[in-house]
């Protein structure tokens, strides 16, 4: 009500009828026939397996037949929503075969995230909540059926009861009171789609089944992807059997008449998807691009969805598919490529695990430490290396970059040293820099020299300066007294006279 619907009905009253009309049609189709109200197992049969059309039993499922009983009784233009935890009934809402009976098709993920939106607490809202009555075209009730259009069929529908277990494994079968026991009886079921297509493919081996009533989700529609419930699968079973034999409840007043044959008839059509169909040489070559040349590479291990390494091939050739969709040689691609890169790389690298003993080295860093592989691996890293960076990194776990001289000094490196959790090892990525550090080295030693020798020179023309000024002084005395004694001496003369 609060959503703004005029009236709730349980699908499990027209599941009933479905039941029935099934059982009473199995002797109709090709055994052994197919019961089922699974949209999906529907299209799996229409588009993968057209030629077992005719053992499906033409019964609509219960929501086509519930959405045609109501819009029967309330008029065609009544609008019908349909809750469920499949999300492929919105497909089969929509089938030409089947259209004009639901208007829309719901989850109940959806449901509960429209009760969340309108501030709506559906279980607060149960307990107070009444199930109004139905008035058909022309006034009557739909629970006593209406005079003239409806016919004698038009009376009270009956307590659906164990229809209630539709929704679980083997419901259709407890709703028309059949034993599903493969053990001892003729009718089996079927559920979970790796089962169905299992069936499917060895049908013909069947011999002594009547009927097999299937659903796409394994343990029935209470498996179904729509459901908002973290609750076990086995809970699930527990409580709808619960409610389905509360019996006493049965529907309150309200309840639709009967069905026509019609509204539980439905039609079923090849939908055939024409694909292209690989040579033998197609598969082998597409195999042959992810290294499985010969039958033994081919792992089939499922990895990448497939039954086998040549049905990914198939659906590679169909576009359905890619090569790289392939975990294993994805894994060993990715592993080759990472040990190419180390293999070749120019620097060294070494791996120590939490003892600091040596786990791998790479060929670099054997031609860079003047070491073999098989003497330094399983050895104490100080026998090639300080192990103090590496105690470091293992105790911070942080990322060290550092300069550091090995082989008595006579190698001078770049080291990156980083910790690795997954393995718990410390890897240290070394760059031999000897060549550079030598050519900074003599740098440096022809810098001072130069600057001691220019030294040397200042203070050469310094003392030169101080000479020479020494010299220009004492000349500059000297003349000064020659020049002093000269007037003198001429101003002595110019008295005397």
């Amino acid at each position: 009500r609060g959503l703004g619907f005029a009236g709730i009905f349980e699908t499990a009253e027209a599941a009933q009828y479905v039941a029935r009309r099934s059982l009473a049609t199995v002797d109709d189709c090709a055994a052994p026939a197919i019961a089922t109200s699974c949209p999906v197992v529907v299209n799996l049969v229409e588009r993968y397996y057209p030629h077992l059309l005719e053992h499906l039993i033409p019964v609509a499922s219960p929501m086509v037949a519930h959405g045609r009983m109501l819009k029967s009784c309330m008029g065609s233009d009544v609008k019908v929503v349909f809750a469920g935890p499949c999300i492929a009934k919105k497909d089969e809402a929509g089938r030409e075969e089947t259209f004009g009976a639901i208007d829309a098709a719901l989850t109940f993920q959806e449901l509960q995230d429209l009760f969340e939106q309108a501030g709506i607490d559906p279980i607060a809202a149960a307990s107070t909540a009444t199930m109004p009555t139905i008035v058909a075209p022309g006034g009557a009730d739909c629970a006593e059926g209406p005079s003239g259009s409806h016919g004698p069929d038009c009376a009270r529908g009956q307590t659906p009861g164990r229809a209630r277990l539709f929704p679980i494994e083997g419901g259709m079968m407890a709703t028309a009171g059949v034993s599903s026991d493969m053990i001892g009886g003729p009718d089996l079921c079927v559920t979970g789609m790796e089962n169905v297509i299992a069936f499917f493919d060895s049908i013909q081996h069947q011999s002594g089944v009547r009927m097999v009533e299937m659903m796409a989700c394994a343990g029935g529609c209470i498996e179904g992807p729509g459901i908002a419930s973290e609750i076990d699968s086995w809970t699930r079973k527990r409580m709808v059997t619960a409610y389905a034999l509360q019996t006493a409840a049965g529907f309150p007043a309200g309840s639709l008449p009967p069905p026509s044959p019609a509204m539980l008839q439905v039609a079923f059509a090849r939908r055939e998807v024409d694909l292209p169909e690989p040579t033998e040489e197609d598969i082998r070559a597409i195999l042959a691009r992810t290294d499985k040349v010969n039958p033994s590479d081919e792992l089939n291990c499922g990895a990448c969805g497939y039954n086998s390494c040549r049905d990914k091939a198939i659906a590679v050739f169909r576009g359905l598919a890619e090569v790289e969709m392939c975990i294993p040689y994805m894994r060993e691609r990715a592993e080759s490529m990472s040990n190419l890169i180390i293999g070749t790389t120019p620097n060294g690298v070494v791996a120590v695990d939490r003892e600091l003993a040596i786990v791998s080295v790479n060929p670099a860093f054997e031609q860079v430490f003047c070491v073999r592989a098989d003497d330094c691996l399983g050895k104490h890293i100080s026998v090639v290396m300080d192990p103090a960076p590496f105690e470091q990194v293992f105790d911070t776990r942080e990322t060290l970059r550092m300069e550091e001289s090995h082989l008595g000094g006579s190698l001078m490196a770049a080291q990156s040293l980083f910790y690795v959790s997954v393995r718990d090892v410390v890897v240290a990525i070394i760059d031999d820099i000897t060549a550079e550090y030598n050519r900074g080295q003599a740098i440096q030693k022809a810098r001072e020299e130069t600057l001691e020798k220019a030294g040397r020179v200042i203070d050469r023309q310094m003392r030169v300066a101080q000479e020479i000024a020494g010299l220009l002084g004492e000349t500059t005395a000297e003349t000064k007294l020659l020049l002093t004694q000269l007037i003198r001496q001429t101003q002595d003369k110019e008295l005397s006279k």
